[in-house]
């Protein structure tokens, strides 16, 4: 049975038939390839309409034949239940989602500027007022996940992308998932390794069960960390270093001269211990996001933005 079928009941015509014959039908044509991983690239597409008019999208291209079963079967469902019902300026929008027999193809808005890691390794760390207009638009689209009970579980530079105006679109759901039993409403804790090792919780490298919202908020903290120095908060080449220096506290703020306001934000999101660690709506409510726009008291240079790969 094809996977569309069983979440939202494609015709199976439209599951036999080829993935060329499928988009010419439907009206898309798929152009260069922009982002690739091992089972996935993302292609600029364009949607023609019977006026002779076309609208420029992103394609995310999913080959059901590379990815696992086990991405196939229960992430890959659960990622398209999911991004059917966002709505959210700053979350990437779904314009369509169609599947072939050996593809999925799930169309959303273009973000012109490539995503965070490329803009900040090409410009280097964000100046203060840059970094709190995209951290403020972040911090708004968890937030609205988290209101809709969703954790997203892979945050990172990589999934978030920049429009031609300058605004922050999160993306890639990937590794989402629903953070209550839809039956008993009672709060469900993940235990799969998601994500990336660089933005990985203390308790995600631990291995234990883990409440998927506050790994949301470890990430936004290295998130900001990245915005503001051009660096990561951790060294992920060795794990278990790197975990020893997460539960000591241990990385560098003093020498990129942040604003107090900001250093105190960002221990306070990697912070190991959870039940003392920021909220999403606490993040929204801090000092450093609340302040007015404007620059900081002393430039910040990127002194190792290459260390960001």
């Amino acid at each position: 049975m094809a996977l569309m079928n069983k979440e939202h009941n494609l015709r199976d015509k439209q599951y036999a038939e080829s993935a060329s014959g499928l988009l010419q039908r439907n009206g898309y044509k798929l152009g260069r390839t922009i982002g690739e991983g091992s089972y996935c690239k993302v292609r600029v597409a364009v949607k023609f309409f019977g006026n002779g008019h076309g609208l420029k999208l992103a394609c995310k291209l999913i080959s059901k034949k590379r990815a696992s079963v086990d991405y196939v079967t229960r992430f890959l469902p659960r990622e398209i239940s999911i991004i059917r019902n966002l709505q959210h300026p700053n979350i990437s929008q779904v314009y369509d989602i169609l599947e072939s027999q050996d593809h999925v193809f799930i169309f959303m808005n273009l973000c012109e500027r490539g995503d965070l890691l490329e803009y900040i390794k090409r410009r280097g760390a964000l100046v203060e007022f840059k970094a709190r207009v995209f951290f403020r638009q972040l911090v708004s689209a968890i937030l609205y996940l988290h209101s809709q009970d969703i954790s997203h579980r892979d945050l990172k530079c990589e999934n978030i992308f920049i429009t031609a105006n300058d605004d922050v679109v999160l993306g890639d759901f990937g590794f989402a998932r629903r953070c209550r039993d839809p039956y008993t409403q009672k709060r469900i804790l993940s235990e799969t390794f998601c994500g990336s090792a660089a933005y990985a919780a203390p308790e995600i490298l631990q291995g234990v069960a883990y409440n998927p919202k506050m790994y949301d908020v470890w990430s936004q903290g290295c998130i900001l960390y990245i915005m503001l120095t051009g660096s990561m908060p951790f060294d992920d080449t060795n794990v278990l270093e790197m975990l020893r220096l997460q539960l000591a506290r241990q990385f560098e703020t003093r020498r990129f001269n942040l604003r107090a306001s900001a250093e105190k934000l960002i221990f306070h999101m990697l912070e190991p211990d959870v039940t003392r660690r920021a909220t999403a709506t606490q993040i929204a409510q801090s000092q450093w996001l609340r302040e007015p726009f404007h620059n900081h008291p002393h430039p910040i240079t990127p002194a190792n933005y290459a260390s960001l790969g």
